[in-house]
């Protein structure tokens, strides 16, 4: 399918859901670093903390699915899908927390639709679909965190991305240092999320 097509499913997407600025998570469908894991469920905790954050998952197992859940389950119960929306392609199954959404007739092309929906992608470990979905987000130029210290494609990408000028040094230097705890990292990009946030154009 041709970047229009893509571009009118992706504005069918986001027709879908709710206002707020929205944060993409994309990585591993399993667990390569020892820790990250445990920064996946500590990360959807502090993001559950911004009232009108959207967060977007790809609805698969692994990093989306873990910051996911714990987002919705840290999340208030005043709606059904409590901020939480996953994309999958047509014909797939329905996650069973949140809301899922459908675009794209395959894996590659959901791809292709999710890294033209959020306005933020938060990078942990990961591979080629990872890289695919990344490579797409940076060309609209939207902000991209890698957490470097856990490995695979973000690994690589770390060094590549410059520090957003809302991201303090020593937020974006804690994504890469091997040294901090699951919840230290997790804080860092909570932080950088939230700054993100308070400068983020709705709608965008």
């Amino acid at each position: 399918m041709s970047s229009e097509v893509f571009d009118r499913e992706a504005a069918a997407v986001a027709a879908q859901l709710t206002d707020g600025p929205r944060l993409a998570i994309i990585g591993s469908i399993s667990f390569w670093h020892v820790q990250s894991q445990a920064t996946c469920s500590a990360l959807g905790r502090l993001l559950a903390e911004l009232d009108d954050l959207v967060l977007l998952t790809g609805g698969v197992d692994g990093v989306g699915k873990v910051v996911g859940r714990s987002f919705f389950d840290a999340r208030p119960n005043r709606d059904g899908h409590r901020g939480v929306f996953h994309v999958l392609p047509h014909g797939y199954w329905r996650c069973d927390y949140g809301e899922t959404l459908f675009a794209g007739s395959d894996m590659a092309e959901r791809r292709e639709v999710l890294g033209r929906v959020a306005q933020c992608y938060v990078v942990i470990e990961g591979g080629p679909g990872t890289a695919h979905e990344t490579t797409v987000a940076l060309g609209r130029s939207v902000c991209v965190i890698p957490v470097g210290r856990s490995g695979g494609y973000a690994g690589e990408l770390y060094p590549q991305v410059s520090r957003p000028s809302f991201a303090s040094e020593s937020a974006w230097r804690d994504l890469a240092r091997p040294d901090v705890s699951p919840e230290q990292v997790a804080d860092a990009v909570s932080r950088i999320v939230r700054a993100h946030v308070r400068g983020c154009v709705y709608g965008v």
